[in-house]
């Protein structure tokens, strides 16, 4: 509350404002009835306004302003006087009277000028106070845009950290000061830089980001200022040093912390202010940029010495050239490939080391290039050693360069892999069609297996069949379907089909594709393990695609056990695999695929699912098997791996996720209107069926219903009967001849 001292011997005065008008603006008052007496006030309570009468009876109100004058009192004064002429008032306002007051006035009036003073006294001190702030801030931004001007000039990673430990020192009148950088493989923070901190203590300071102080400021990315409060126990930082005051500031780049500034006082008693808080953040964020700075001028540096190194040991020719065509630089593949020494190469046309008869078509790839064009990869053919044609693919880019002109940077690989890779696809090409070609094999042998298990059912109906008889033709029955279940994994093996997404039983899927190769394996003297688990859940995939996945890991490990001498033990398992341990970080199906074959070499192990490469003979293997399983699973957003040791075995693993969601095996929803045919119901059925013994089976199984089947053998021949004859259900094949 403000303090207004009163100086006027009228006590009714002194009365009216300490007890009327004072009060209601808030303000405290003191009275006081001579001058001297006034002055005593002045100078014990130093109040933030006088009121002063010009007559008083042992000084005057002038002689008296005058006095605080000289003692430099700054406290504005409001004179308050019944008579004066304007020589006085003059005279008042010189020595430092801010208004006044005549005699007789109201509450009112003395409200409005008391106001008005005191408003005018706290806009000054805020003024003077921000002046003060003004003039320090400059001078603090000073010496920091000094400091951060030189530390971002330093490229030298070392020199720079402690330049900015000492500066974050100096601007903030610390003792101590630090800074840490993140580890981001280990989670932790290490010391990088020192001031006065006992260096020899911490060279080897490292910090777990998940505590401590440094580590709240990674976490946080915001500043942290402690004190010891008003406890005289100094604090124990993580850094294991006993100080009373402490500031940490994150050093951010973007929205990334890298690190940590820190000052402490160990020994004063001085707290870190707001504005130190400001200062050294400010410092952090020059820091930071330095830093930043220095770290890519560093990785410059090293990717230049990588690309020199890529350059000189590249197992492609690297090269460069003028506008002209001239060779600049070319790594060691080139005199490797020419038979020339680099002097000889170097300074030529590459004109000159090109067949001239295919010349021309790589000129013209080169002008176009040099013409602003974007090329594509085009072959060059050069003069190898022993008058070898070096027949290459070159990828050409022109860089602008200000200072040596147009450069062209060219790589070239040779062709001969592309060679062998197109004839590989070729074959791929040729068992697409073999697949075609079983496709149709297997719908041709359904129909003779269709009579075969349907007149051994009838047969099986007769009562008075011998018991011998009876298990001879479950014996036909079962081999009859085992042969069906054959010919429809190869139907599904073989078919091609739109990716469909469908809620299955992965452990049937694989049962389904084992029985493909089943007779294979057993011929290879492979035995078969099976280690599914019961209790795996279903979920949603592409059956046809995963059974294409399954059979090929199935024949893969087949041909490396027989290779090995045709003996082993093919493992298939399956199992629910918790979130804990996958890399997804989500519950998944792991099938595995293990052989005790040849194995893979570790130099080969990473390279099994690129396209086209294999181990295999030329002829026997395409090297698309394994690059289109590994696309199927990632399609499915699961993932496949191998392990393998030479002469032990292999191991496959496919990772899929549980899922629940499918969609419907066809668009349309099933017709509601499909008769039920009840046993012993006399209705007339039409079957239509090319194949004359599948349509006599059906006959007889419909007469024992107590149906009154007729057979024909087309389409044709059907609408022809259909047009004079009512039916009440018809039972046609898809596919028939006409």
């Amino acid at each position: 509350m403000e303090e207004i001292l009163i100086i006027d011997d009228s006590k009714q005065i002194c009365s009216m404002l300490a007890e009327y008008v004072l009060p209601e603006l808030g303000y405290r008052s003191t009275i006081a009835n001579t001058g001297r007496q006034g002055l005593q006030l002045l100078r014990q309570r130093l109040p933030d306004l006088i009121l002063l009468d010009l007559q008083l009876p042992d000084i005057s109100g002038l002689d008296l302003l005058r006095l605080i004058a000289q003692e430099g009192y700054d406290v504005p004064v409001i004179l308050m006087t019944a008579h004066g002429s304007e020589a006085i008032a003059v005279e008042a306002f010189r020595l430092g009277a801010r208004n006044y007051l005549i005699k007789p006035f109201s509450e009112t009036e003395a409200q409005a000028v008391i106001d008005q003073a005191l408003r005018e006294r706290r806009l000054t001190r805020e003024k003077d106070q921000l002046t003060r702030n003004l003039r320090q801030r400059v001078q603090e931004l000073t010496v920091l845009y000094s400091i951060g001007k030189s530390v971002s000039a330093l490229l030298d990673q070392e020199e720079l950290l402690v330049r900015i430990v000492e500066a974050g020192v100096y601007i903030t009148r610390a003792e101590e000061g630090f800074l840490l950088l993140r580890d981001p493989y280990r989670n932790e923070l290490y010391l990088r830089a020192a001031k006065n901190l006992g260096e020899q203590r911490a060279q080897r300071l490292r910090l777990p980001i998940d505590d401590g102080i440094a580590g709240q400021v990674i976490r946080t990315g915001k500043p942290v200022r402690l004190d010891k409060a008003s406890s005289n126990t100094p604090l124990k930082v993580k850094t294991g040093f006993l100080v009373r005051a402490i500031l940490q500031v994150p050093l951010m780049v973007g929205s990334n912390v890298i690190g940590v500034l820190a000052v402490d006082n160990q020994q004063s008693e001085r707290t870190f202010n707001e504005n130190d808080q400001y200062l050294l953040s400010a410092l952090a964020d020059y820091a930071a940029i330095a830093i930043e700075n220095a770290r890519l001028y560093e990785e410059v540096k090293a990717s230049e010495a990588r690309y020199r190194d890529l350059f000189a040991n590249a197992n492609d020719l690297i090269f460069t050239l003028d506008r002209e065509l001239t060779v600049l630089s070319v790594n060691k593949v080139g005199p490797s490939l020419t038979g020339l020494p680099e002097s000889q190469i170097l300074g030529r046309p590459l004109r000159e080391l090109s067949v001239p008869e295919a010349w021309g078509a790589s000129a013209q790839q080169f002008a176009s290039l040099l013409a602003g064009r974007t090329i594509q990869p085009f072959e060059l053919q050069l003069r190898g050693r022993d008058e070898t044609t070096l027949l290459l693919e070159v990828s050409a880019r022109l860089v602008r360069d200000g200072q040596r002109g147009d450069i062209i940077h060219c790589i070239a690989r040779d062709l001969t892999e592309r060679r062998k890779l197109e004839q590989q696809l070729l074959r791929s090409e040729k068992l697409s069609a073999i697949g075609q070609l079983v496709a149709g094999v297997a719908h041709e042998v359904n129909n003779p297996l269709t009579s075969i298990s349907g007149y051994t059912q009838l047969l099986l109906r007769d009562p008075d069949l011998p018991e011998r008889v009876h298990e001879d033709l479950q014996q036909i029955n079962s081999q009859a379907e085992r042969a069906a279940r054959i010919v429809q994994n190869l139907l599904l093996f073989a078919r091609e089909h739109k990716p469909q997404r469908l809620l299955i039983d992965i452990n049937e899927t694989m049962r389904s594709t084992l029985s493909l190769r089943a007779y294979q394996l057993r011929v290879d003297n492979i035995r078969v393990v099976t280690d599914l688990d019961p209790e795996l859940p279903h979920t949603v995939a592409d059956p046809f695609q995963l059974q294409q996945v399954f059979l090929n890991l199935i024949n893969n490990a087949n041909h490396a056990m027989t290779q090995r001498g045709g003996q082993g033990t093919l493992t298939l398992r399956t199992a629910s695999v918790p979130p804990s341990e996958t890399v997804s970080g989500r519950p998944m199906i792991r099938v595995s695929v293990s052989d005790t074959g040849i194995g893979i070499p570790e130099r080969d192990l990473n390279r099994i699912f690129d396209p086209f490469f294999t181990t295999k003979p030329v002829g026997q293997g395409t090297g698309l098997g394994l690059s289109i399983c590994f696309g199927i699973v990632q399609e499915h957003g699961g993932r496949i791996w191998a392990e393998s040791e030479v002469n032990v075995g292999t191991t496959v693993h496919v990772e899929l996720p549980i899922l629940h969601e499918y969609e419907p095996l066809v668009d349309e929803d099933p017709p509601d209107d499909v008769p039920e045919l009840e046993p012993q119901l006399r209705c007339r059925v039409l079957v239509v069926d090319d194949e004359e013994p599948v349509g006599q089976l059906l006959a007889r199984l419909l007469t024992q219903l107590g149906c009154q089947p007729t057979v024909v053998q087309s389409g044709a021949e059907a609408l022809q009967i259909l047009a004079h004859e009512h039916f009440d259900l018809i039972l046609s094949d898809v596919k028939m001849p006409g």
